[in-house]
């Protein structure tokens, strides 16, 4: 049952960066088994999420990625009325583009279903394969048409490609007509070779990934040309909101930035959106006062490991910030961005 952190909240509490992922098991067709994840055991006995062959260790109870119960059960812990789920960054975009739009309408089905089982709880975010443009508008289109879904979920490149790829444009030009939420979480980062030890391929690469994403954005012209989509950005926005000014700076002083965008970056960043996950109060309260109380969401990235245990205390507890502006964070800002009535 879904709890307020505060009585006196006109809109409930809206975690947008949460994950939910569909399992299968030895009955799955064989095409399918090097892309879908399934359950195992560790030699402890305890259950774990296998990825390719691989454990995913960074999922500490991994019934929370794929029993919905069990995630209402964190959430009321959490306080937190309603989550976003979108699946973990497991995008498949190297996969044929066949094999590639059947994944996506499985992972979406799996969403849909838990929306609609419990739909005073979850809203849904759907996976496309962009590796295939068409065929994501095609997916993202009927997710949203079909199977009532608020948005998509995509990666911070394409098999190599930045978001600023040529041939995403009719994806994009899909996006902003159906008006879709637009979670980008990172799942490639560049120079993950140097980034094997100490988790640095999360810690530092998902960052990293992150920031290129939105410098691809902005100076790839897709802002300029869809002003009107809804981008959101994981964990903060990555390193970009402290370094706007050097992209700006880059902008005045390089020919190569002014080829395509006509105003400097900061007035592109203006149009954009960021999760609240940060794990450090005075970057959040940074991140606040530098793009507004109106463009920041709360997040928690629940299930991994190195999510927010408690991200309602994280924004509420913020000196800074006054309490109408907090209340946008906590959930008027995902309800007007997800199109739902989310009154007490």
């Amino acid at each position: 049952m879904s709890r307020s952190i505060n009585k006196g909240m006109k809109t409930k509490v809206i975690d947008v960066h949460a994950h939910l992922m569909g399992m299968w098991g030895p009955e799955i067709e064989e095409k399918y088994k090097k892309l879908m994840p399934y359950l195992s055991r560790d030699p402890e006995g305890r259950e774990v999420i296998m990825i390719k062959g691989k454990p995913r260790t960074s999922i500490p109870h991994p019934e929370q990625m794929y029993k919905p119960t069990a995630i209402i059960q964190e959430m009321d812990k959490q306080r937190v009325d309603i989550q976003s789920l979108s699946i973990m960054p497991l995008f498949n975009y190297d996969a044929d583009p066949e094999l590639g739009v059947d994944y996506c309408r499985m992972q979406n089905e799996v969403l849909a279903k838990a929306v609609k089982a419990h739909p005073d709880r979850f809203v849904g975010l759907a996976t496309v394969p962009l590796q295939e443009p068409q065929e994501a508008a095609n997916e993202l289109q009927r997710a949203m048409k079909e199977l009532s879904m608020k948005g998509v979920e995509i990666g911070d490149g394409v098999n190599g490609n930045n978001l600023d790829w040529p041939k995403l444009w009719p994806f994009y030009e899909k996006a902003q007509e159906l008006g879709a939420f637009i979670l980008c979480h990172p799942s490639s980062p560049p120079g993950v070779e140097r980034m094997a030890k100490y988790g640095l391929w999360n810690l530092i690469g998902f960052p990293t990934a992150t920031s290129l994403a939105i410098a691809s954005l902005i100076f790839g012209g897709v802002l300029e040309d869809f002003p009107k989509l809804k981008f959101c950005f994981a964990h903060g926005g990555g390193f970009v909101p402290y370094q706007i000014g050097r992209l700006d700076r880059g902008f005045r002083v390089r020919p190569d930035c002014r080829e395509i965008i006509k105003k400097t970056p900061s007035e592109y960043f203006k149009l954009l959106y960021f999760d609240t996950i940060t794990h450090y109060p005075p970057a959040l309260e940074y991140l606040i006062k530098t793009v507004g109380s109106d463009h920041v969401l709360l997040g928690s990235d629940a299930p991994f490991d190195v999510a927010d245990p408690d991200p309602v205390a994280t924004v509420s507890q913020l000196k800074s910030i006054p309490s109408k502006e907090k209340e946008k964070i906590l959930g008027g800002n995902a309800a007007k961005l997800l199109g739902i009535v989310l009154l007490r």
